[in-house]
């Protein structure tokens, strides 16, 4: 069964659909390239499903670091935290 889509109702729900759609891309490519780099410096290689999980946790921590009050000592802080907590980490939709 195919996702019925809406189109949004004004500006704010536009941007927010826009940087949804956007953040998808960019956590399936980070999936992709997280397993060849891995792999290069580990000998090891991830599956997919731990690829996925990795990616939107690296995806936040960019958003965090791209943000006004983040930066890159936030985003490090915040990938900190999530390998601390293992699998109970924060969600990350």
């Amino acid at each position: 069964m195919e996702k019925q889509t809406y189109p949004a109702l004004n500006t704010r729900e536009f941007v927010a659909k826009w940087h949804s759609v956007v953040e998808e891309h960019l956590v399936t490519e980070l999936a992709g390239l997280l397993r060849p780099l891995a792999a290069e410096s580990s000998g090891n290689t991830l599956g997919p499903e731990q690829c996925a999980a990795l990616s939107r946790h690296f995806a936040y921590a960019l958003q965090v670091a791209g943000s006004d009050s983040g930066g890159l000592q936030a985003a490090v802080e915040y990938l900190r935290q999530a390998a601390a907590l293992k699998n109970e980490g924060p969600e990350i939709s």
